[in-house]
């Protein structure tokens, strides 16, 4: 029983070291710096001639300029189509116009401002690249979101609530309208 909860240590093996000797000799120095030497100046030839190819394909060319900060600048008359149904007031009006020539915004617009003082009223210009999407041959303005309105012609509605609860499409009808 005694030497059962003797725990003896026994001594590792000694382990045995490389004893062969290297002689240096210094014509394999030299070789082995002549090849590494060699091994760095490719390496750099090749990177250099990279860098000569990417120059070439036009890589480290000055194509992005920053544009400068201006003054930022809002427009509450000029409203995007996306906008014509989610505006604040309760009751509204919108002109569809395509505004190329100040003529037709003056003699609509004005006359619409005149007779109808209660109500704001935005114009949409559908010259306007967001705002082309939506031009049509044959006007849609029972929508139930506004990416399916469509629009063909000087176009005026009346917004309350959200919804399009009267619209004027032409000149002729927008007179009539106004009257």
């Amino acid at each position: 029983m005694a030497k059962n909860s003797m725990k003896m240590k026994y001594k590792p093996v000694k382990r045995e070291r490389n004893k062969k000797s290297y002689e240096k000799n210094t014509e394999q120095e030299v070789k082995s710096f002549a090849f590494t030497l060699l091994g760095v100046l490719v390496f750099m030839g090749v990177i250099y001639l990279c860098v000569l190819g990417m120059e070439k394909l036009g890589v480290f060319e000055m194509g992005y300029t920053k544009p400068e900060k201006g003054e930022v600048t809002f427009d509450y008359e000029y409203i995007t189509m996306g906008t014509v149904l989610n505006r604040s007031e309760k009751t509204y009006y919108v002109l569809f116009d395509n505004y190329k020539n100040s003529i037709t915004e003056d003699a609509y617009v004005n006359s619409l401002i005149t007779k109808q003082d209660k109500y704001r009223v935005y114009k949409v210009n559908m010259n306007e690249n967001e705002n082309k999407k939506y031009i049509s041959e044959d006007a849609n303005l029972d929508i139930k979101t506004i990416n399916d309105i469509r629009i063909n012609d000087i176009t005026l509605i009346k917004v309350t609530n959200g919804k399009i609860v009267d619209y004027a499409i032409g000149s002729d009808d927008i007179e009539e309208y106004l009257k």
